[in-house]
């Protein structure tokens, strides 16, 4: 049903549909079903359960706090987690149950790390916190397959880089300014991209690599790419913020300064090379829309501020408009560069090509009627 309502909707914005959508819709029985809608609602209630459950024990907790002793505290916790790790034991593997009570059980895990810091008093910092529990759910999400809980430990990972880096103010004892942290970001984030993407390279069933390969990559494949999309997503914002810097800073423009900074001046060039990476991986290799709208919005940004800063010494009513002018050509230009291969990528994530493809015999029926 799904594959037809795709094909209808396809055929209609092609033009190929002669009559209303709606009515071939309903002849091929392609609206979706009282079970899809139950099983929509009953996994939008299933999931929306387990996250009030494990935010409703952190708040018994916190109001609780006095009235119980730290072993009571210690009891109920750990019996909720050792109980959704039961619960996962018999239900079947990877299936949205199953990943519900994982996420459970890593949620739990982040309130037993708090509980523990702060019934003793561990002194450590709030980074440990995140980074201990970024770590400790990490084999829950390469047995869970699932991107939610890789989502979350994305979350977890950079909320952790960020008050590292707030706390010591550098990596490895070299300092950074807040600027620079940026940089930390960048790297991190795109290893996250080549580590997601080869999890959804494997999930995807193209994987010709032999039996001891496949044995060991299958059990930790994805089977999207979400995660790999908001890595993409994250990593974008830092090189375009640095490109950002690079273009304002006043060092780029007065090398002989003393004060001079090599890192920021880096910044637009690595720009340019990561984005015609990003731009050859997700047009020419895995087609994704969304990714290059994102790049093209970047591109756009990075230009405006470009061209300011090449008109910042005639910042008149002339040099306002050509900007505006500017800013509309390549917003245009991008629409429809990127609405035409929103058309490719429904071309191709379909089975049957609509030019191709016979009419399905209830909507040739409703059509002679």
């Amino acid at each position: 049903m799904t594959d037809n309502r795709k094909l209808i909707l396809s055929w209609a914005e092609q033009g190929l549909l002669k009559g209303d959508v709606e009515d071939a819709l309903a002849a091929t029985d392609s609206r979706p079903a009282k079970q899809e809608w139950f099983d929509f609602i009953s996994q939008f209630l299933l999931w929306s359960g387990a996250v009030a459950i494990t935010v409703g024990m952190i708040f018994f907790f916190a109001f609780n706090w006095d009235a119980m002793g730290r072993f009571v505290k210690f009891g109920l916790l750990e019996t909720f987690m050792l109980l959704a790790a039961l619960i996962y034991s018999r239900l079947e593997y990877q299936r949205t149950s199953s990943t519900v009570s994982l996420l459970g059980m890593t949620l739990l895990t982040g309130a037993l790390l708090a509980l523990t810091g702060q019934t003793y008093q561990t002194g450590a910092d709030p980074w440990e916190l995140f980074a201990v529990w970024a770590a400790l759910m990490t084999p829950w999400a390469l047995i869970g397959r699932s991107s939610t809980l890789w989502l979350l430990w994305i979350g977890l990972v950079n909320l952790a880089l960020l008050l590292y880096l707030n706390t010591f103010h550098g990596v490895f004892g070299l300092l950074f300014r807040e600027e620079e942290w940026l940089w930390a970001f960048l790297a991190v984030n795109t290893g996250f991209i080549a580590f997601f993407e080869v999890l959804a390279y494997l999930g995807s069933g193209h994987n010709n690599s032999g039996k001891t390969f496949k044995a060991v990559a299958w059990p930790i494949a994805l089977a999207n790419r979400q995660a790999a999309q908001v890595s993409v997503l994250i990593a974008g914002f830092s090189v375009t913020w640095l490109a950002i810097i690079t273009i304002f800073d006043s060092s780029y423009s007065n090398r002989n300064n003393s004060s001079y900074n090599y890192s920021e001046v880096l910044g637009l060039p690595v720009y340019v090379v990561w984005i015609a990476a990003v731009f050859y991986l997700y047009r020419y290799r895995i087609l994704d829309v969304v990714l290059l709208s994102g790049g093209v919005l970047s591109g756009i940004i990075v230009s405006t501020f470009l061209l300011g800063r090449m008109l910042e010494d005639s910042l008149d009513d002339g040099a306002f408009l050509l900007i505006s002018m500017a800013i509309i050509g390549l917003s245009a230009a991008g629409g429809i560069w990127l609405k035409k291969l929103a058309k490719e990528q429904r071309a191709s994530q379909q089975t049957i090509q609509p030019q191709e493809a016979q009419t399905p015999k209830a909507l040739q029926q409703s059509e002679k009627s």
